[in-house]
C-alpha cells in the first residue's frame, strides 16, 4: 500500500493468500503508484501497477505516466504480462468515452500503443466520463464490469476478470526454426536447386511427390540458410524473435528521449526510424 501523508489519495493492492507476490523495487518517481510481482500456479508471472492520479492535476502534467513507462520498461525486459490499473482522471474524446481531450489523455493513449497494452474499460466510472482505466497486455482480453460505489465514492467499482493459462509443463513447450534469410548464401542455394535431378524428385505418385519435393528444398535450406530453434510455450506469441525485443526496446528507447525535448529535430528522426524497424520487425 502507498499511504499519503494527507487527506486523500493514496493507493494499495490486495492479493489473495494463495498467491506468491513481492513488491518490485521500480522507481515511481513521487508518484502515486504501486509495482507488485505475482507468481501464477500456470502461465507466465505479472506485473500489476495501481496508480492514482489526483483529478486537480493540469491537463498537461503527464509525470504518473513517465513514471509508469520506467516501471514497464523495467518489467516487460522478461516475459512478464502486465497489468497497469487505477483512476487516473485523464480525458480522450477519442480513445476513451470522454467530452474532449487533454494533454494527458493522449499521453496516456500513446503509451498504451508504444508498449502493446490495450485499454478495457469501455464504460463511463465517474459520471459521463471513463476516468478510471485497465491497461494490459495480457492475451484474451478480460471481462470488465461495473459495480455501484462503495460508501461516499462517485466513481463506480470497475472489475476486470482475466483468463488464466492452464497449466503447463516443461513437455508442453514446443520448438520452432527461424530462418536467417539475411545472412544466406543465395548463389550456392540457387545453384544446389538447380542442379537437382527433379525428375527424380517429381513423380506419378502425388504423395511421394510432395514429401520429396518438400524434403529436397529444407534440404538446401539447411544447407545454405542459417537458422536457430526457438522454444515456446502455450499463450507466448510464435513469431516473437530476439530481434523483435530488441527493436521493441529502442523504440521504447528512442520514445523517452524525445519526451525530454519533443521540438528537437535529431531526436524526431531517431524515433521514426526505431519505429519504423519495429514495425518491419514485427
Amino acid at each position: 500500500r502507498g499511504d499519503r501523508n494527507a487527506h486523500g489519495g493514496g493507493v494499495a493492492v490486495w492479493v489473495g493468500d494463495s498467491l506468491a507476490m513481492k513488491d518490485l523495487d521500480v522507481d515511481v518517481a513521487d508518484q502515486e503508484l504501486i509495482w507488485i510481482h505475482v507468481k501464477l500456479a500456470a502461465g507466465p508471472p505479472l506485473a500489476i501497477c495501481s496508480g492514482y492520479r489526483p483529478g486537480s492535476s493540469l491537463d498537461t502534467d503527464v509525470a504518473i505516466f513517465d513514471a509508469i513507462s520506467t516501471g514497464l520498461d523495467s518489467v516487460l525486459t522478461s516475459r512478464t504480462h502486465v497489468i497497469v490499473a487505477g483512476d487516473f482522471n485523464v480525458h480522450n474524446a477519442d480513445w476513451l468515452i470522454s467530452n474532449r481531450t487533454t494533454t494527458a489523455g493522449q499521453y496516456a493513449e500513446d503509451m498504451c500503443h508504444l508498449y502493446g497494452l490495450e485499454q478495457l474499460v469501455t464504460v463511463p466510472t465517474r459520471g459521463q466520463n471513463t476516468l478510471d482505466l485497465i491497461m494490459s497486455d495480457l492475451p484474451g482480453g478480460a471481462v470488465v464490469g461495473v459495480h455501484p460505489p462503495i460508501g461516499k465514492s462517485d466513481h463506480v467499482v470497475v472489475l476486470a476478470d482475466f483468463p488464466t493459462a492452464p497449466a503447463t509443463s516443461a513437455s508442453d513447450r514446443t520448438s520452432r526454426t527461424v530462418w536467417r534469410y539475411g545472412r544466406a548464401d543465395w548463389p550456392r542455394l540457387r545453384h544446389f536447386y538447380r542442379s537437382t535431378d527433379w525428375t527424380e524428385v517429381i513423380t506419378d505418385d502425388v504423395d511421394q511427390s510432395c514429401e520429396q519435393l518438400t524434403a529436397t528444398i529444407l534440404k538446401g535450406m539447411h544447407q545454405f540458410i542459417p537458422s536457430v530453434k526457438l522454444k515456446k510455450g502455450p499463450g507466448e506469441p510464435v513469431w516473437w524473435t530476439p530481434e523483435c525485443s530488441q527493436a521493441v526496446s529502442a523504440k521504447q528507447r528512442a520514445w523517452r528521449y524525445l519526451r525530454t525535448d519533443p521540438s528537437d529535430l535529431r531526436l524526431q528522426y531517431t524515433y521514426r526510424e526505431a519505429a519504423a524497424h519495429s514495425v518491419s520487425c514485427l
